[in-house]
C-alpha cells in the first residue's frame, strides 16, 4: 500500500476490516471507510440522500480480493455539509479524485449507485488516466437541473430550517421512501430504516438546498461518448428511481459498455439481490475470481 500524499490529515480508527477514516479537502471533512490492503482498488460512491452505508451488504466480501474505499460525500453520511464547497456535479467528481489521489492510489475501478454513478462518470471524465473500469448500478444519466422556481425557492431565507421542520420530518416522506425504496422483493423496514435517518439530518437538508441552487444537468450525450473505459451497467428491472430508459440511454452512447438487468429488483440491488451484485461485480473485473472459488 502507497503511502498517502497528505498523511498528516487522515484519522483512523478500526471497524471490522475496514478503518474509519477522516481527511480534510478544501475545508471538507471527508467521511470514509477503508480496507487498505489489495492490489486493486474500488472506489465506491454512494447516491443522492445515502451515504457509504449502501455498500455494507457487498464490501465485506470484496475486501476479500480488493482494496475497498468507501466515502461519504460532502453533506451525506458524516461528512459535514460545507459552505466551502461547490454543490456541482462535476465539482463532486474532481472531489472524489482528489479524495483517491490523496490516499495514494494511482490507478482504481469505480463503482457508483444512483447520483453516485453519474460523479462516477464527471470523475472519470475529469481525469480519465486515474481509473480502469467502471460499474454503474442504476447511474443516474438524464437529469436536469431543478427548474429555475424550485431554485428560487432553495435562496429564501431560512429555507434549509422550514425544510428540515416541515418536511423532511413528515410522517409521509417515511411512507414515500419506503415505498419508492422497497424494490421488487419489497425489502422490510429494518432495511429501509438506515436509509430514511440519512434522509433526515439536518446536514442533508442542507446539502439538498445547495444542490438545488447550483447542481447542473447529467452529462451530455456527447461528453457521455468520449468515455471509453470498459463499463458495467447493472439495473433493476423495478427501479421506480431511476427506470431503466437511463440505462439504455447510458448503454447506446457509451462506446464499451455491458448493460445488465435484474428482474424484480428496484433502486436498491445491493440490498434486494448481494449476491447477484458480487456476482456480476466479480465476472466484469476479474471472472477468474469466479472459477477459483
Amino acid at each position: 500500500m502507497k503511502a498517502p500524499l497528505f498523511a498528516y490529515s487522515i484519522e483512523y480508527s478500526k471497524k471490522g476490516v475496514f478503518y474509519m477514516g477522516h481527511m480534510e479537502i478544501e475545508g471538507t471533512k471527508i467521511n470514509y471507510e477503508d480496507s487498505l490492503y489489495g492490489e486493486e482498488v474500488l472506489v465506491f460512491v454512494h447516491g443522492f440522500i445515502s451515504s457509504l452505508i449502501c455498500w455494507n451488504p457487498i464490501v465485506s466480501h470484496l475486501s476479500k480480493r480488493f482494496r475497498v474505499i468507501a466515502l461519504d460525500l460532502p453533506g451525506f453520511g458524516d461528512t459535514k455539509a460545507s459552505t466551502e464547497f461547490e454543490y456541482t456535479l462535476a465539482n463532486y467528481g474532481i472531489l472524489v479524485n482528489k479524495f483517491i489521489q490523496s490516499l495514494g492510489v494511482e490507478k482504481a475501478h469505480i463503482i457508483g449507485h444512483s447520483l453516485g454513478g453519474q460523479i462516477a462518470l464527471q470523475a472519470v471524465k475529469n481525469k480519465p488516466d486515474l481509473y480502469d473500469k467502471l460499474f454503474l448500478i442504476a447511474a443516474s444519466a438524464q437529469r436536469k437541473r431543478p427548474p429555475w422556481i424550485a431554485r428560487l425557492f432553495c435562496y429564501f431565507p431560512l429555507i434549509d430550517e422550514a425544510a428540515y421542520q416541515f418536511y423532511f420530518q413528515d410522517e409521509l416522506v417515511n411512507i414515500a421512501l419506503k415505498k419508492v425504496l422497497a424494490g421488487g422483493v419489497g425489502l422490510e423496514d429494518e432495511i429501509l430504516q438506515p436509509y430514511i435517518d440519512c434522509c433526515k439530518k439536518r446536514e442533508v437538508v442542507q446539502a439538498v438546498i445547495q444542490l438545488g441552487k447550483e447542481r447542473e444537468d447529467d452529462m451530455l450525450d456527447e461528453d457521455i461518448q468520449t468515455i471509453l473505459h470498459p463499463t458495467y451497467l447493472l439495473w433493476g428491472r423495478e427501479d421506480q428511481v431511476v427506470p431503466l430508459k437511463e440505462g439504455e440511454f447510458l448503454h447506446k452512447n457509451m462506446q464499451n459498455s455491458t448493460l445488465a438487468i435484474l428482474e424484480h429488483c428496484g433502486h436498491l440491488p445491493m440490498e434486494e439481490y448481494p449476491i447477484a451484485v458480487l456476482h456480476h461485480i466479480y465476472s466484469f473485473l476479474h471472472p477468474n475470481f469466479l472459477n477459483s472459488e
